[in-house]
Formats: C-alpha cells, sequence, structure tokens
C-alpha cells in the first residue's frame, strides 16, 4: 500500500509572556520530519478578555487557591477550544493535530509549568492533542527555551546566514545557518525584556496601555548615552551569566530598570532612550552585516525600527516574509514544532539536552485519538 503523502492539517496556539491576546495559526504541513516544509493556511488573535487579568496575576506569581487555578486553566482551555473552532469553521477544515502551548506560569528547569486544561478540547475536535513540548528537552538538562529554533530553521533558512527576532514580551533571537547546514548549528538565546519594558513605559508615562506604533516614542529625543548603560544593563541576562533567569515572564520583566530614565523631563524622550537601548542591545547580540528578520508586537514599533535600522546601517532588516506575517510566527512555529515532535524529531541542538543519544520518548504530553 502506498503511503499516505497528503498534507497535515495542524493547529499551532501561543499566548506569550504579553499575556495579551490567543493567537490561533493554522498550518499546512507537506512532508515529514526535517524535510517538512509548512504553509501558513490562517492566523487569528483572539482578545483574552476577563482571563487576561488571573492570568497575568499567576504569571507575576500571585497566589491563588488550587479551585482557581483549576477553574482558570479550564476556562483558558475553553478559549482554546472556542478559537480554534471558530477558525476551523470559517475555513471549513478539520484539523490532524492541534499543539497548545498554554500560559507559561513558572519556568525553573528541571521545572516548569504552562498552564492549560485540555478537558474542553477533547469534546470538541477528533483529533491528536500535544502540549508540553519544552518537558523533555528540560528532562535531558536543557532550558527548553527558546522554544522555536526548530520550526525558525524550517520555516525562514535561506542561502545566507540570517537572525530571526522575536520582539515580544520578551526578545529572543534564533540565529539560522545557511539551509544547506545541519540544523543543529541553529541556536536560539533570550535577549532581554523588550515589549514588557515598552508598555510599562507607556503605562507609567502617558497612562496609557501602549505607545501605539511607537508614536510619541519617535517624536522624542534619545539620549544615547543614558540608552547605552541601559542596553548594558539589559545584557546582564545574557545565558552566560551565573544565575541568570530565563526570559518567560514570572516577575522577571526588569521594570525597576526604567528608573533610570525617571530623569528626563518628557515622556517622550523616555520612550525614545528605552527603545534605543533596546535596539542597542539587540544590534550588540547579532554578528556585523548578518541580515535580521523581525516578528511580534514590537516590529510595530516604529521608534524601535528606526533605531534598529540605524544601529544595523550595515545588514538588512526585515518585517516578517510574504508568507508569514509578524504576529503570526509564534503560534504557527507550534504548529510545526507539533508536526516535527509527531514525526519524532527533537527540539534540542545541543548533546547536553539529549541529542547524543535518542531519546527514549516522543517530545510532548499526548492525548491519542482511539484507533479505528
Amino acid at each position: 500500500m502506498a503511503a499516505d503523502t497528503s498534507p497535515r492539517i495542524v493547529v499551532g496556539t501561543m499566548t506569550g509572556t504579553s499575556i495579551d491576546a490567543l493567537d490561533v495559526a493554522i498550518a499546512r504541513i507537506h512532508g515529514t520530519g526535517l524535510e517538512m516544509t509548512a504553509e501558513l493556511v490562517a492566523h487569528d488573535q483572539t482578545p483574552l478578555g476577563v482571563l487576561q487579568a488571573p492570568l497575568r496575576a499567576a504569571a507575576n506569581q500571585i497566589p491563588m487557591t488550587a479551585g482557581a487555578f483549576a477553574r482558570l486553566a479550564n476556562r483558558f482551555g475553553l478559549l482554546h477550544a472556542e478559537a480554534i473552532d471558530s477558525l476551523m469553521q470559517r475555513l471549513g477544515m478539520s484539523p490532524d493535530l492541534i499543539c497548545l502551548h498554554g500560559q507559561t506560569l513558572a519556568h525553573e528547569p528541571p521545572v516548569g509549568w504552562a498552564l492549560l486544561d485540555t478537558t474542553p478540547l477533547l469534546s470538541c475536535f477528533e483529533c491528536t492533542i500535544v502540549t508540553e513540548l519544552r518537558h523533555l528537552d528540560m528532562a535531558h538538562g536543557g532550558q527548553g527555551a527558546p522554544i522555536t529554533p526548530l520550526a525558525d530553521w524550517i520555516l525562514f533558512r535561506g542561502d545566507s546566514p540570517r537572525t530571526v527576532v522575536n520582539l515580544g514580551g520578551f526578545c529572543n533571537i534564533t540565529r539560522l545557518p545557511v539551509s544547506t547546514d545541519d540544523w543543529k548549528r541553529t541556536t536560539g538565546e533570550d535577549l532581554c525584556p523588550c515589549n514588557h519594558l515598552l508598555d510599562e513605559g507607556a503605562r507609567r508615562w502617558l497612562e496609557a496601555p501602549i505607545d501605539v506604533d511607537g508614536r510619541r516614542a519617535m517624536s522624542g529625543s534619545a539620549d544615547t548615552g543614558r540608552a547605552r548603560r541601559l542596553a548594558e544593563e539589559l545584557g546582564a541576562n545574557r545565558p552566560e551569566t551565573p544565575g541568570c533567569s530565563r526570559a518567560l515572564a514570572q516577575g522577571d520583566e526588569g521594570r525597576e530598570r526604567l528608573e533610570s530614565l525617571e530623569a528626563l523631563g518628557s515622556p517622550d524622550d523616555r520612550l525614545a532612550t528605552l527603545a534605543l537601548a533596546l535596539a542597542i542591545r539587540i544590534s550588540e547580540a547579532v554578528p556585523p552585516g548578518e541580515a535580521l528578520m523581525l516578528f511580534g508586537g514590537g516590529a510595530f514599533n516604529g521608534a524601535l525600527l528606526e533605531h534598529l535600522t540605524h544601529e544595523r546601517a550595515d545588514a538588512s532588516i526585515r518585517i516578517g516574509t510574504d508568507a508569514v506575517p509578524p504576529s503570526a510566527r509564534e503560534a504557527l512555529a507550534m504548529a510545526v514544532l507539533g508536526a516535527c515532535a509527531q514525526d519524532g524529531v527533537t527540539m534540542s541542538t545541543d548533546d547536553r539536552t539529549g541529542e547524543r543519544a535518542r531519546p527514549a520518548h516522543l517530545n510532548g504530553k499526548w492525548l491519542q485519538v482511539h484507533p479505528d
């Protein structure tokens, strides 16, 4: 009997450290394993609504009762089920696989917890579901983060080295080798808080949830000296720094660092200086001349983009791709990682994290469909 070569329809979901919306991506996966290609079929964002405040509180380590956690997880699962079903209904499609990230509340490898109750999805979808893709990597000594490098390699590698930059609540990067290289030469790194700081600055200095498109920052004048000092402080979270914390939002957003900008009289100047500091931190983390591909909400901040363009005058900068808009990457990456896990491909790129010997387990926690 000939092997089934029809593409898989895979759903990926993500709520990042910004905790502002649930992202759902539908991918059409052609092929298997490291030979697969992925096509973004659709992407949608669902506001968290009344769940946003308790999810933020939980991520900020505010205590809850066990019952409150259970109810929040269930309601969060129901939001996932409704968002996925709504998008599938509009497309007239059914999923073959759903890969769920959940909301990270704690991450201290080998301990980690991403809140999500899959119960509501079990009554809604007759397909395989996978969660907890970080855990196998952590079990073998890895950090489980950043989670996206393998997916970035599948989605964005090309004929020259490039760096994928996620300008989310935290900024993390994936450095991609040329497409002909072994994918294990791909590296990922958390850099620093990004939108956490930009949004906190807007709340403090503008009394607004965000500086829309970075307009106020663009009208300000950046203090270069203060920006460079702040960039150095942000760099204190480098992976090689002893005792550094992973950038996954558990009260480690670095908001206290904004106090160094309070001496600037104008809120616009403070925001401009903050945007420049972030641009410097990102630019210094990437080799000169290497192209940048920007994703995440920070890609829409005009001041951050302006400063990055100036700092990276020797290299090309691209916002998203023709096929993958900035806001869709993380959910699409989860769909790709779910398909990889189904095919037995692990996320790890380092011998310390299980690549030296093939792991005994499939990556993730699986809810399989009943065999016919």
